[in-house]
This record gives structure tokens, C-alpha cells and sequence, in this order.
């Protein structure tokens, strides 16, 4: 089912607003509308509204008919949307079942008034009077049935009875201050909303106020309201975004985060009011307070806001990388290791998955493939810095043929890279030189692979040089090399180039690859993947206790970018195998963002053919979100002679702890 988007994302509201105690949005009803929705993965799509309409609104209204809080919120949606004529019907049976005669008797004269029927809303309305009292709801929309007539005075009458009743009813208040100012301008306004202001219970005309302050530049005045307002304590779940907008676009950012912040819970006030202080902490510069409330609305799991959430995550990621430094390092002091990997970089993380994946012998012939160096000019000195681009791309390169050499040849493959223990992976300066690494290679080895690289430029403009050797461990020399420049456009077919040249080089190609869903990535993808390679490392560094995991930032962005990949190429599995995998290795490390990715990751699992590798690791799936009945009903029922490889890992994953920080 899709969701709507919220539009108000800055809290600005206008004394004009209609004054029905419920306001449709006023959307244009053309049939060729298109009405922007989200799937179940967060992402915007666009609609026909007449298409809307068929498919998902009106199956939706009879789904929940008998269940008055969605039924009604359905009615609200379709209001919105401008399909009144549709809800008749609907309008009629939530009075019928509806145990808040307020709610259900307002919203049917809203929809009565907007079919044209205004003998039948006075009815309901005085009906609902009868049941609830004279509230301050029931009052306004009472009010606006006989401003429809053209009876002004008593319109008038009877919505000040609705002020009375309930002066922080937003349309009924905004309907008379509006008609104040029209008869008696700015000075009439705000003498209305101090009226109002002074009637028990009274906080919303004090935001008003407030607003028309900061507009002044009386910044003392509006906080004296703000502060009223919020010790009071009795404001709405939008209060807060009001608050926060009008500061906001009247550059108050400092009092935002100050009268604010102490008070906003994601879970009872409104979320834009969420972002609004998001954006008051990027603009502070406060990456700290930034990332805490970014981790509380990405828990909500809310798919209209994901974007936002992304893009707010990127801007402090930024900012981040913008402070890091790099400081000098005394390399005597660091524990230096190199680290093997003998599988491709996303077999991992999957509790040791071996049943999924073809195994080849240990004692097969091997090709290695050293993570590259940079290239430098001039001195080199040892210091501790933030990951960049060419730092991943040397390691995403060797990574890739690694894995390219594990599922082309009958070789056993090896991926090299030194790391600092309780750090991060070494970025060498200048080339390897080969003749250093016949001794520590093992005797198994035929060939191995060196090289290193660097860019000048920024960006999509940057240029990549690019030069690799081809050891031959038997005659203990070099047999070839390749040295290239490219354009960043041009890296994706440098890097498939080089692949086939050096898999020729070492030989024994295979036809098809060792396990049949695997896919070579496309040109296009191939720079997308190969940031996908660097990322799973440094899952993988942190998920083994390499690197720590304060250490890492940009966690989000590394566990959404497979997700990503398997959306726009659905076909290839590797990139959904990517996923799971990135997210087994943020289950290992306890992470803390993990539950985010339950509904997606769920979708993802649903949407899988029977036979997808991905449908085969539901088990990982039911254990990472803590799914136990599922995993458990699955264990229990295994048939007599499934694989004992197969059962040994779900006893593994059995005994795994689950997240408890999430």
C-alpha cells in the first residue's frame, strides 16, 4: 500500500486557511493528476489520480470499513485528494460505528458540505451536538453551513460560541481572526488574537502572536510566547512545527535548538517539526545533536521521510569529513597485519553461508590480488586520515578482480590488504614492489597481482591513472603490466577491460560462472559497484573488531547502497545477496540503526522467487529482526534429510545474540 506525502515541511501557515474544522488541501481534481505515493522501500513514485483512485483508494475505503480510527482517516486522505463524491457512503457508515460522535459527525458535514448538501450537514452536526455538546469542532463547521447560506451574522455568533468552546480549534480560529482583520486590519488582527490569547485554556492564538512578533523583529515578545506556550504544556502534536518554522524562516536558527530541542519527541509531535530541527542543527554546524535526532526519526520508519532523512545524513556526513584531519603517525607504533580474504567480499557476513555458495578445494592452485597503492610524487610520510575516494578505489579494484578471478577460473582467489589493528586498512605509497611478496605468498600460489593508482581533478571531472602487474610466482618475475588514464565517465569500462586481459593472462577460464545466479555488472553499474566493494570492507573491518566502530561514520549510506543497486537492477541477485549480507554484518557489531531496515528488508524477502538465493536466506532475515517465530517454526520443521551443512548453520544463527540496542 502506498503513502502519501506530508507537504508541510516548514510549519508556514496563512490566516486564510478554510474553516472547516477539517481542511482539504484543495489539490486539483484533473483526472490526468498524478499523486505522489511511496512503496515499501521509500521511494517516490507518481500516480494517475484517476488510477489512485481505482487501485488503491476506493479498495482501501471498503477495507476498513469497520474499523472506525482508519476508516475515518481514509475519509481525511480522500478529502485531500478531492474524491468527496466517493464518500458518502463512508461518511454515513463511521457514524454508524464510529464511538467518538465528534469526530464521526464533523467529518460526514464536511463531506455533506462539499457534495452541496447543507441542510444535511446542519442535521448531522446538530445530531452530534446532541450526543457530544456544543464543541468547538461541531460549533465551526456549524458556522461555515450558514456562511454557505450568506447568513453572516449568524455565522458570526456561532463561531464565537466555537472560539469560547475551544479557542486552540486551528480553523475555527484562524476563520475569525481572518474575518477581524478584514473589517478592521493588521491592529484588528492582532487584537483578536490577544482576546483570544486571554480565554482559559488559550495557546494557540499565542503562536499567532508569536509569529506577528518575529515578523516585526520583536524577537523578546515572540520568545516570551514561545516559552508561555511551552510550559504550559497543553499544545498539539504540530505546535512544536509552527514553532520551529516561523523561527526558522525569520532566522531564529539559535532559539529553535534552544526552545525546541529539550522538548521534541518523535513519537507525539509532528515529524516535520523533526526536520526543522534537523536543519537548525546542520546549520549550527552541530553534527553531534544532527545524527542523535537523525537516529530517532529514521526509527520511526516513516516512508515519506526517508528521503529528507538521506539527504540530512549526507549533510552531516559531509560536514564530518569537512572537520576530520589528518594527523601524523609514528608507523613503529602500529600494530600492522595483513588481512586474507578467500572469499568474495559479500559471502561474507552470512554466517558462514557454505551451503549457498559453490566451495572449491583449498588446495586448488591460487591467484592473489594485493589491494593497490597510491601513486605519489616526492616524499611519503605515515599519518591517520578519513577514508576518501581513491583510498576505497584501490581496495574496490583488487576486490573486484578477486572476485572476478573466484568466479571465472578454476582458481582458488585471494584478496590482500594490510591494516592497522584497531584502525583501519593501510593505504601504501607507490607500487609494490612484487619480488618482496615471492616469500610470503603460499606455495599454492601461481600468480598474484600489483599495481597502484591516483587521480588528479575533482569529481565527475577527476582523471584516474591506473597501473597493474601480473607476477608469475614460478619464474619469480614480472610477466606483464597494464598502465591506462581515464576519464571518470570511462572507469566502469577500464575496470571490465583489465578483468578480461588479466584473466587471459593466468588462464583457466570458465564458460559459466561458479555459482549460476552470478552476474557480471554492466558498465553502468561498475562504478556504483565498486563503491559497494569498498563499503562491505569496511562493514567487514568493523563487524571482525578491525575497525572500531566509532570510527566508521556514513553507516546508512553503506547499508542502503546495495538496496539501492538491487532496486534499479532488479535481475542481478548478487546485489540483493550484497544487502543481506551488509546487514548480517551490522547485526554482528550490535549496530543500532539495524531495525530501520525491517520492512524493506521484509518487501525484499516477499517479492523473492522461490528459488532466489535471497528466498533461501529468509532464516538470516527472521534472525536479524528477531522474527523468532518464523525462524523457529522453520528449524523445527525441516524434513528428515535436509543438508547437515544447511542445519549446522541454523544452529549457528540460533546461538547468535540478538540486537538489544536497536
Amino acid at each position: 500500500m502506498f503513502k502519501r506525502l506530508i507537504t508541510a515541511l516548514s510549519g508556514k501557515k496563512t490566516a486564510e486557511a478554510a474553516p472547516a474544522a477539517i481542511a482539504p488541501s484543495g489539490e486539483s481534481t484533473a483526472k490526468d493528476e498524478l499523486i505522489v505515493a511511496y512503496d515499501a522501500y521509500g521511494r517516490e513514485m507518481q500516480i494517475l489520480r484517476s488510477e489512485w483512485r481505482e487501485k488503491v483508494f476506493l479498495p482501501s475505503l471498503e477495507e476498513k470499513r469497520n474499523d472506525a480510527a482508519e476508516l475515518y482517516q481514509a475519509i481525511v486522505s480522500g478529502l485531500n485528494d478531492g474524491f468527496a463524491a466517493d464518500l458518502l457512503p463512508a461518511a454515513e457508515r463511521l457514524v454508524e460505528i464510529d464511538d467518538i460522535p465528534e469526530r464521526s459527525h464533523t467529518i460526514q458535514a464536511i463531506v455533506l458540505m462539499k457534495n452541496g448538501e447543507l441542510t444535511a450537514a446542519e442535521r448531522t452536526l446538530r445530531v452530534g451536538i446532541e450526543k457530544a455538546g456544543a464543541t468547538g469542532t461541531l460549533l465551526t463547521n456549524l458556522a461555515k453551513v450558514f456562511a454557505e447560506r450568506g447568513e453572516e451574522d449568524r455565522a458570526d455568533d456561532t463561531l464565537w460560541q466555537a472560539i469560547q468552546a475551544d479557542p486552540n480549534q486551528d480553523n475555527g480560529l484562524l476563520w475569525w481572526v481572518s474575518i477581524q482583520q478584514e473589517r478592521g486590519g493588521e491592529a484588528a488582527y492582532v487584537a483578536a488574537l490577544k482576546t483570544v490569547a486571554a480565554l482559559p485554556e488559550s495557546w494557540r492564538a499565542q503562536l499567532w502572536l508569536a509569529r506577528h512578533y518575529l515578523e516585526h523583529n520583536e524577537i523578546a515578545t515572540a520568545r516570551a510566547y514561545y516559552q508561555e506556550v511551552l510550559a504550559g504544556e497543553r499544545y498539539d502534536s504540530g505546535a512544536l512545527m509552527m514553532i520551529s518554522g516561523d523561527l526558522g524562516n525569520n532566522g531564529q536558527i539559535p532559539l529553535i535548538a534552544e526552545l525546541v530541542a529539550p522538548v521534541y519527541d518523535e513519537h507525539r509531535h509532528d515529524p516535520m517539526a523533526g526536520l526543522n530541527l534537523l536543519r537548525a542543527w546542520q546549520a549550527l554546524g552541530n553534527v553531534e545533536e544532527g545524527e542523535k535526532l537523525l537516529a530517532r526519526m529514521y526509527a520511526l520508519g516513516y516512508a515519506p521521510l526517508k528521503q529528507h532523512l538521506d539527504e540530512f545524513a549526507s549533510a552531516f556526513q559531509a560536514m564530518q569529513k569537512q572537520a576530520a584531519v589528518s594527523t601524523p603517525a609514528d608507523p613503529a607504533a602500529l600494530k600492522i597485519t595483513t588481512l586474507s580474504l578467500t572469499q568474495p567480499i559479500w559471502h561474507y557476513g552470512l554466517n558462514k553461508a557454505d551451503w549457498l555458495f559453490a566451495q572449491k578445494a583449498e588446495e586448488l592452485p591460487s591467484v592473489g590480488f594485493f589491494a593497490l597503492s597510491k601513486r605519489v610524487e616526492g616524499a611519503v610520510r605515515s599519518e591517520s586520515q578519513r577514508e576518501d575516494e581513491i583510498g576505497r578505489m584501490t581496495r574496490a579494484i583488487s576486490l573486484y578482480f578477486a572476485e572476478a578471478a573466484h568466479y571465472w577460473t578454476d582458481y582458488a582467489s585471494r584478496f590482500y590488504v594490510q591494516v592497522v589493528e584497531g584502525g583501519g586498512p593501510v593505504l601504501m605509497g607507490g607500487e609494490t614492489d612484487g619480488n618482496a611478496l615471492f616469500e610470503i605468498v603460499p606455495p599454492t600460489m601461481h600468480y598474484f597481482v600489483t599495481g597502484e593508482m591516483g587521480c588528479s581533478g575533482e569529481g565527475d571531472r577527476c582523471e584516474w591513472q591506473l597501473s597493474l602487474s601480473l607476477w608469475d610466482c614460478k619464474a619469480r618475475q614480472k610477466i606483464a603490466t597494464e598502465s591506462r588514464r581515464v576519464e571518470h565517465a570511462g572507469l566502469g569500462v577500464l575496470v571490465l577491460d583489465l578483468e578480461q586481459r588479466l584473466l587471459a593472462h593466468i588462464g583457466q577460464r570458465r564458460e559459466q560462472p561458479l555459482d549460476a545466479f552470478y552476474q557480471r555488472p554492466s558498465v553502468e553499474a561498475m562504478a556504483i559497484y565498486l563503491g559497494e566493494l569498498a563499503q562491505a570492507f569496511t562493514l567487514t573491518l568493523v563487524a571482525n573488531k578491525i575497525t572500531p566502530r566509532d570510527a566508521m561514520w556514513g553507516e546508512r549510506a553503506m547499508l542502503d547502497w546495495p538496496l539501492q543497486m538491487a532496486l534499479q537492477w532488479p535481475e542481478n541477485e548478487v546485489l540483493k545477496l550484497m544487502y543481506l549480507s551488509g546487514l548480517g554484518k551490522a547485526f554482528d557489531y550490535q549496530s543500532s540503526v539495524l531495525m530501520e531496515y525491517q520492512q524493506r528488508t521484509r518487501e525484499l524477502l516477499r517479492e523473492a522467487s522461490i528459488h532466489s538465493p535471497v528466498a533461501r536466506l529468509a532464516p538470516l532475515v527472521w534472525k536479524i529482526f528477531a522474527m523468532n517465530s518464523e525462524f523457529e517454526t522453520h528449524r523445527q520443521t525441516l524434513p528428515a534429510d535436509a543438508n547437515e551443512v544447511y542445519r549446522n548453520w541454523l544452529d549457528g544463527l540460533a546461538s547468535k545474540v540478538p540486537v538489544t540496542n536497536a
